[in-house]
């Protein structure tokens, strides 16, 4: 999938979290975890509270060609990385395993291009109990629903079990490097990625790159 000029408009900066120490920071996640965990909570935390710069150095890390994963923190019912997009980084298209998830700019800009799956050929596939997909279609029919613009302040670009497939895009025309937060509930060891151009999917396993 090529990627094309982003038209999308930058939002304004709606929210000014309180910068707060990691372990206090932590220490919120883990507590909203022990509880009933929806959409609406974690997203009021995240536009509430970020964790201070100076803290965030400790878990950045930086590689020419890709995006980095890197695990903040992690329990049986949350995780919290954050990711660090070199120039031009793109992620393939993706799904989140119908699992809920959040994400909060803290340096540069993304744009999330979010994708509607109309039809593919192995629907028997995503019958399944516990992850959102088998994969293993040859045929795959994606329809672009909208392209978001993420930036510090802005809104929380989110997905949930009905918005699940998108990419993320941080152009080589802005010419800046971009950092994200991103929340997940339940933690995501794996997802499907499709291939548009050779019209294919596969279940691809995550890993952290600081571990």
């Amino acid at each position: 999938m090529d990627v094309q000029h982003i038209a999308a408009t930058e939002p304004k900066p709606i929210y000014a979290p309180a910068s707060i120490p990691v372990e206090q920071f932590v220490d919120g996640i883990r507590k909203l975890s022990e509880g009933l965990i929806t959409k609406q909570a974690i997203y009021d935390y995240l536009i509430s509270y970020e964790i201070r710069a100076e803290d965030l150095e400790g878990f950045k890390l930086w590689l020419a060609d890709r995006h980095t994963r890197n695990k903040i923190f992690r329990n049986d019912k949350i995780e919290v990385m954050l990711i660090c997009w070199p120039i031009g980084a793109i992620t393939p298209l993706h799904t989140h395993n119908g699992q809920l998830g959040w994400m909060t700019m803290i340096e540069g800009k993304l744009a999330v291009e979010n994708y509607h799956k109309i039809r593919c050929n192995a629907a028997e596939n995503e019958q399944v109990v516990g992850i959102d997909c088998l994969a293993g279609a040859t045929e795959i029919d994606m329809e672009l629903t909208n392209t978001e613009m993420a930036v510090p302040g802005g809104p929380l670009n989110t997905v949930d079990k009905t918005q699940t497939i998108h990419r993320i895009i941080n152009a080589a025309e802005w010419n800046e490097r971009a950092v994200s937060m991103h929340v997940y509930s339940l933690p995501i060891d794996s997802c499907v990625v499709f291939d548009m151009d050779l019209q294919r999917c596969f279940r691809r396993d995550l890993k952290y790159d600081n571990e």
